[in-house]
């Protein structure tokens, strides 16, 4: 199997499960050695047991993929914990070509909100105010202190950052959670700004869209809640970026929003099961 970026090094935040995990698994089957964090090392999550995966998990597979996992224990709301996953890198490799800004606190509270008798589309009023925080400090912040401080790494390889992000960062829909829309407006509005900055350094930032993603938590969902006739695997998410990361002239992309979908078309993969999945653009375009 052809393994595109072999030599290259990635880093993935929050690829204990979900969306970070598929895409630890597209960068290792495409060769790349995938440093991990996340703060599950083993079993499972300590507050949603219900949910599989961990940090060991996640690297295993990469590396029987054909890639080299390796997994770093790490809270992105320390800092100083972060500066020592780079850190690390650093002296381990002297390059980074590849940051994911995945890492995402923004459901953290889901099981409280439960209790609380809280809904995700209730009006902003009645939702926790530590919301804010669970989606901005885990979240945004999180995606902002890993990309400073990985920038010295990167601008030495040319390298690519990815900030995971939604199409409800575009535009308010009627009740979507207010909190969701704006990271997620941040995230996008940071990767424009960041690709100003790294642009002279041969360096491409982005936002990245899914789709309809299956990760653990939304196949845990009641039936009917979600259609999955267009859905992805978290995999599919990860060939993205790994389609990115080995296209020469990236750079010309850099500041874009871009959607896993339709990079498909362009480069021509697929999802684990062969099929392409749609983007699903149109449905959050202006009405």
């Amino acid at each position: 199997m052809d393994r595109p970026l072999a030599g290259r090094v990635a880093l993935v935040t929050g690829g204990s499960r979900g969306v970070g995990r598929g895409v630890a698994l597209g960068l290792g089957e495409a060769g790349a050695t995938v440093y991990i964090t996340g703060r599950t090392v083993q079993g499972r999550h300590p507050d949603l047991p219900q949910v599989s995966g961990s940090l060991e998990e996640t690297a295993a597979e990469v590396t029987a993929l054909g890639g080299m996992g390796v997994p770093v224990p790490c809270d992105h709301r320390d800092d100083a914990q972060v500066r020592a996953v780079v850190e690390r890198i650093g002296q381990e490799h002297g390059r980074l070509d590849v940051l994911v800004n995945n890492v995402w606190g923004g459901y953290e509270g889901l099981h409280r909100w439960d209790e609380r008798g809280q809904r995700w589309q209730a009006p902003f009023w009645e939702q926790p105010l530590e919301l804010w925080d669970d989606m901005f400090v885990a979240g945004v912040r999180a995606h902002y202190v890993a990309s400073a401080l990985c920038a010295p790494l990167l601008i030495g390889a040319a390298g690519l950052v990815v900030n995971i992000s939604f199409f409800a960062g575009q535009r308010h829909h009627g009740q979507e959670n207010i909190p969701y829309f704006l990271a997620k407006n941040a995230d996008d509005q940071m990767a424009r700004a960041m690709a100003n900055h790294l642009r002279p350094h041969g360096v491409t930032a982005v936002s990245l869209y899914p789709g309809l993603v299956r990760t653990e938590g939304v196949l845990l969902a009641p039936e009917g809640t979600f259609d999955f006739s267009n859905s992805e695997s978290p995999q599919f998410l990860g060939r993205a970026v790994a389609a990115l990361a080995g296209d020469p002239q990236r750079l010309a992309r850099s500041g874009q929003v871009l959607v896993a979908a339709e990079l498909g078309e362009q480069y021509g993969f697929t999802d684990v099961d062969g099929r392409r999945p749609r983007s699903i653009r149109a449905e959050y375009a202006e009405e």
